[in-house]
């Protein structure tokens, strides 16, 4: 029984040495692919720094557009004002459109987040249901 059990131990590790380095081979592969696409973004990062300031680009902020997230939900007062039961428009209207939005367990959680400093975040979501408010987080540092 040993022998046997040794004999298959014998033919079965080149078989997992194979498998592990095609695993090694696929992540050092993905790795080059991350660091062409890094890259990539960091030229295309360099070249809108390049670019001379646009009406609206006030001091190197970023330009008015569809993509760019405003800040004005920062301000802690506009947060004190929102309450459950408030409609997502009245939401929108006070604190300005999400960072993101999530589904999650059948609502619609609204993240608003900025970051402070490398590793620090301030974060604030608004939990809705139905189009209506159930829970607001009001922002804190993370």
């Amino acid at each position: 029984m040993s022998r046997l059990l040794l004999t298959a131990l014998l033919v079965l590790a080149p078989l997992a040495a194979a498998a592990d380095d095609l695993r090694v081979s696929q992540m050092e592969q993905d790795i080059r692919d991350l660091k062409r696409q890094v890259q990539t973004l960091t030229r295309q990062i360099e070249e809108l720094q390049r670019q001379p300031t646009r009406p609206g680009n006030v001091r190197g902020n970023p330009p008015s557009s569809p993509a760019f997230t405003s800040t004005a939900w920062v301000d802690q007062s506009k947060w004190n004002h929102l309450r459950p039961g408030m409609s997502e428009l009245e939401v929108l209207s006070s604190l300005g459109p999400p960072t993101t939005m999530r589904d999650e367990n059948g609502a619609k959680v609204l993240r608003y987040a900025l970051e402070i400093s490398s590793g620090g975040f301030l974060s604030g979501s608004v939990t809705l249901r139905d189009r209506v408010v159930v829970d607001v987080r009001k922002p804190e540092l993370q």
